[in-house]
């Protein structure tokens, strides 16, 4: 990798992440989304009953299948960082960059809700349960900046506070999903039989649209333990470890979204659920602790939704660097400090919550729906761009490669994916919809900004002119590892 600089540019070498983490640390990063499942497990199981179930499964298989199509190509790339979505800039980047910028900017709107939302939660379990007096929205945005300055430091330090919280909240998810194995007692057949949706069948039109809808949502959060693909080029070995987190992340996704709803639903009933859904494993857990059970749920789902927002600072910091190093927004964001992490983006992803906060306090839900619309566009190229990097680099040796029937998979999934979007997504309304499809053009002005501005500055035009891309020699990738 050139050290040369361009127009008083700082090195190359300062500009890129350091591989300081391995697989393990990836897979703790995932569980933030596989924990997501907490926050629509109720509000789902109460509009389709145990069908809910079936959704959840659903829906997680797909996700699996594309976590492994994610596994084959960053092996290809293992130098790329900020997620799936940089796979499709990777794929397209020849026939037109919009694509990419597309797939990149929709990935990091799905992405930054998650941080405003998950604070206000996490401020009213405080509130409800310790600090009874305090405002909820200071004491979310004063949550919020002390993550961001955890984060600071490195991913080191990151990922460590997420190791303490995914053992806080995968604990007692683990005992209330797994409790009627050892008291089966708590199990009630009645509650999952018959197996079909709530107030409906299996042959009817109205529950399938239904249950599309569901599955539009679903796939915001049953998707999201991809979040392992964030922090590839922080990994000492990214083409050995990849796959390991990656399968490690699809693991813990089916029992996330498969067994625990199936569980949940079989201990209170979708009665219980439908009386509160936001709390819907409150019951759940007074049933099996008593009185303490209350307390317990309240330190499980604060310990959940702040490693949720553990996983969205790392991966959508990433994500917007990584944009900006290919040529797609402002170069700003593409700034590292000396502790290799991607300062530009979090500062503009700490802008933005805390804007949120101010603006929304806790009544963001359409904009979480919205921010969906970008998410599925990512899900919908991703399955494309498998195809094309797969059939472009055949012949390339690389240490993960699936076989080839999953060519045929893929096209069955861009499917898929199309078909929730089209019919799953304008059931949420058309302000919803249309929120989405403006928020993603918001980002044109930052991508042409960047063409014709700063892409064009007399040193970087000399360079392009020498026979150089204009951004190469300041923000290079680095070379493939193992190639």
């Amino acid at each position: 990798m050139t050290t040369a600089t361009v127009s008083g540019d700082i090195a190359p070498e300062s500009k890129t992440l350091k591989r300081t983490v391995t697989w393990k640390s990836a897979f703790v990063i995932s569980l933030g989304g596989s924990l997501l499942v907490a926050t629509s497990l109720g509000p789902m199981a109460a509009e389709l009953g145990v069908a809910s179930v079936f959704v959840w499964t659903l829906i997680a298989v797909i996700g699996v299948v594309q976590c492994l199509f994610i596994a084959e190509m960053a092996s290809m790339f293992p130098h790329k960082s900020g997620g799936t979505s940089v796979y499709a800039h990777e794929a397209f980047k020849k026939v037109s960059p919009l694509i990419g910028l597309a797939s990149t900017w929709g990935y990091w709107l799905a992405w930054i809700p998650v941080i405003p939302v998950n604070m206000i939660l996490v401020a009213g379990y405080l509130k409800a349960t310790m600090m009874p007096n305090v405002n909820t929205v200071e004491l979310a945005i004063g949550l919020t900046l002390l993550l961001y300055l955890m984060n600071y430091f490195g991913l080191k330090a990151g990922v460590w506070s997420s190791v303490a919280m995914a053992v806080l909240s995968l604990a007692p998810l683990t005992v209330v999903a797994l409790s009627p194995i050892f008291r089966p007692s708590l199990f009630h057949v009645n509650f999952v039989t018959p197996f079909v949706p709530l107030k409906g069948s299996w042959s009817s039109g109205a529950s399938w649209m239904l249950m599309i809808k569901c599955m539009f949502v679903a796939a915001w959060s049953a998707y999201a333990f991809e979040s392992a693909t964030t922090v590839i080029a922080e990994l000492k070995d990214p083409q050995r470890d990849t796959p390991k987190a990656i399968k490690a992340a699809s693991a813990v996704g089916l029992y996330a979204f498969g067994l625990v709803p199936f569980m949940l639903i079989a201990i209170i009933g979708t009665d219980a659920i439908t009386a509160d859904p936001v709390v819907a494993f409150l019951p759940a857990a007074q049933t099996i602790f008593g009185n303490t059970g209350g307390t317990i749920v309240a330190v499980m789902l604060i310990c959940a939704l702040l490693l949720g927002v553990q996983t969205t600072i790392i991966g959508s910091t990433r994500c917007v660097y990584e944009m900006s190093r290919d040529n797609l927004i402002i170069e700003q964001f593409g700034a590292i400090n000396k502790f290799g992490v991607p300062v530009g983006s979090m500062f503009l992803d700490c802008a933005v919550t805390i804007l949120l906060l101010v603006i929304f306090k806790d009544n963001i839900v359409n904009l979480i729906a919205a921010s969906n619309v970008g998410y599925m566009i990512v899900w919908i190229i991703l399955p494309l761009a498998y195809i094309k990097l797969r059939k472009e680099q055949a012949g390339q040796a690389r240490p993960y490669k699936l076989p080839g029937i999953f060519v045929p998979l893929a096209i069955a999934i861009c499917v898929f994916n199309i078909a929730i979007s089209l019919l799953g997504g304008p059931q949420l309304g058309a302000s919803v919809m249309w929120t989405g499809i403006i928020i993603m053009l918001s980002v044109l002005p930052l991508y042409f900004y960047r063409i014709f501005v700063q892409n064009r500055r007399p040193g970087r035009m000399a360079a392009a002119m020498a026979g150089g891309p204009a951004m190469q020699e300041v923000l290079p990738d680095e070379p493939p590892i193992g190639r």
